[in-house]
């Protein structure tokens, strides 16, 4: 066991240590026209990934669908991406409901390409939102950008640490096995002790403790909303564009469920 996760770290580590680089490098850059091209580039690559995986071929219908939200948010900006961030983050409180419920639904499928435009769409304008409106009090948003991503990396680290190690009770076996409360636990305590640490030191305020707590377990819902949908497609990966990490949506699932209620939440605390 101890062999096959030190051979599993080693195989995921460059990768990891790559995309860390690039983006925590963008970051400290602070350049919000470069922030803004690698978010877009990373919106594109998630919906090509997406419709790769779909056997639903795209058409005008969807076409038009995913251009006039696109156009609406131009027009309308702030207010628009308001309102879509709250849609999308209803989306995944309901999707929550059903993980927990055991249900299942042909709706939550890669076959839905209008589910993955707007799920997508929610992911970008929650970082556009971030970068181009969020005002957090004497903190940095940049800052606020990183401990967004690494609490999600950390809840991510942890729970494989910990349930490769000592996991022994699957949460959701139906859809990922693999995955087990201890790792949940895990996860949870990684991250929380991340963001007590920074608080204690005076990085962020309690506000963001407390959003960074309440998001924490959609990290755990968007990875099993992939995997619910790969293993629908008996799938091992969303792709293999990332070695040793499968495909982009392997990479940001969790990101993509916590980044639209975790802006949602600041603006309604502020």
């Amino acid at each position: 066991m101890a062999n096959e996760l030190y051979k599993n770290i080693l195989q995921r580590l460059p990768a990891a240590l790559s995309l860390a680089f690039c983006i925590f490098g963008v970051l400290y850059l602070q350049n919000i026209f470069l922030i803004l091209i690698l978010v877009m580039a990373v919106g594109f690559m998630l919906i090509k990934e997406w419709l790769m995986l779909s056997e639903l071929k795209i058409d005008l219908k969807q076409i038009i669908f995913f251009v006039t939200l696109i156009l609406i948010s131009i027009f309308y900006t702030q207010a628009f991406i308001d309102f879509f961030l709250l849609i999308i983050s209803s989306f995944w409180f309901i999707y929550g409901f059903y993980l927990i419920s055991n249900k299942s639904s042909s709706f939550f499928s890669f076959d839905n390409n209008y589910l993955g435009f707007l799920l997508v769409l929610g992911f970008v304008y929650g970082l556009i939102h971030l970068i181009a409106f969020s005002e957090f009090n004497n903190i940095n948003k940049f800052f606020v950008l990183f401990v967004i991503l690494f609490n999600t990396v950390l809840a991510d680290v942890g729970a494989y640490l910990v349930g490769s190690s000592i996991g022994k009770t699957p949460l959701f076996p139906k859809i990922s096995p693999n995955k087990t409360i201890e790792g949940l636990l895990g996860g949870i305590g990684f991250v929380s002790i991340f963001v007590l640490a920074i608080y204690f030191f005076k990085l962020i305020s309690f506000d963001l403790v407390v959003v960074s707590l309440i998001t924490l377990p959609f990290a755990f819902i968007g990875d099993y909303f992939e995997s619910q949908l790969k293993r629908d497609k008996s799938l091992k990966d969303s792709g293999s564009l990332i070695p040793g990490h499968g495909g982009i949506w392997d990479r940001l699932d969790s990101h993509i469920a916590v980044v639209p209620i975790f802006i949602l939440l600041t603006m309604l605390m502020a």
